[in-house]
């Protein structure tokens, strides 16, 4: 009977407890309201995510996004990246340098875009099949970055708030003159798209002009250095916009020219080095 009766005592606390405070409840009921409608915008992207559909194209460079959240503040993480490349030895870019290492892609894309589209199996079939099969003797891990350009917030580009500065700018200027020069750099002579390839370079130092997907192959290893002296003291070692296939023309035909602009290996196969033979 004691048992009962402390479970009664127990809701008698608890009703005396509700009548004592009942002015409590409109606060509570009002902040409430509040809390709904303050997280209508969080629940909203929530549960627009269960929903999300995208191309294997978009769920793949996602994967690999780099974030241009904070951009207009500079803070973003491009802009980190960006950072790193325009002064790799500065002591402030060290995280940046651990997190991204010294050789890697960054793949410039946009939505719907065609060729993005067709040469994100090329960046997949290199990553499922990097040292197996015929893609082996690859140096260091498969590493691919991928930007969206046009990324906006409230209508602003928030890409081009990176591009745009003025150590960007110099960075971007400098492989131009560097990777333009035919008689310096074997993929500007040797590529299928040889008579465009100066003009899409030229374009990259416009962020609205630029072609996508443009492919950065960053290399600051001292091996890199010996077999592509082209390569500017920013790591940009190569430029691809949309590369054509090496042998057949299939994913791994795609697959193929991005292994060989990694390893540069001195063969006449091998467009991108001085050895190359036109068949």
């Amino acid at each position: 009977m004691k048992f009962f009766k402390a479970i009664g005592n127990f809701f008698a606390r608890i009703g005396r407890w509700i009548k004592n405070t009942a002015w409590i409840q409109p606060l509570l009921i009002v902040g409430g309201i509040f809390a709904i409608i303050f997280s209508i915008p969080y629940i909203t992207k929530w549960v627009g995510s269960w929903f999300t559909e995208g191309t294997a194209a978009e769920k793949y460079y996602n994967a690999h996004k780099v974030s241009l959240d904070n951009a207009d503040k500079g803070n973003s993480d491009v802009d980190k990246l960006f950072s790193y490349l325009a002064d790799p030895e500065n002591e402030d870019n060290a995280k940046a340098k651990a997190k991204y290492g010294d050789k890697f892609f960054v793949t410039l894309v946009q939505d719907n875009c065609s060729s993005c589209e067709e040469r994100y199996v090329a960046f997949q079939t290199l990553e499922d099949n990097w040292n197996k099969n015929e893609f082996t003797d690859l140096d260091g891990s498969f590493k691919l970055f991928t930007i969206y350009v046009d990324t906006t917030d409230d209508g602003d580009n928030l890409f081009e708030n990176v591009y745009n500065r003025a150590d960007v700018q110099k960075m971007f200027e400098t492989a131009i003159e560097s990777l333009q020069d035919q008689s310096n750099h074997p993929y500007a002579k040797n590529s299928n798209n040889a008579s465009n390839y100066g003009q899409d370079l030229s374009n990259i130092v416009e962020a609205t002009e630029i072609t996508t997907p443009t492919t950065f192959l960053i290399d600051f290893t001292n091996e890199g250095k010996k077999v592509a002296p082209w390569t500017t003291e920013n790591g940009i070692r190569e430029i691809l916009f949309s590369f054509e296939s090496t042998g057949d023309n299939n994913d791994y035909g795609k697959a193929r020219t991005l292994r060989d602009a990694w390893t540069n290996v001195q063969t006449t196969s091998n467009m991108f080095s001085p050895s190359y033979k036109k068949s």
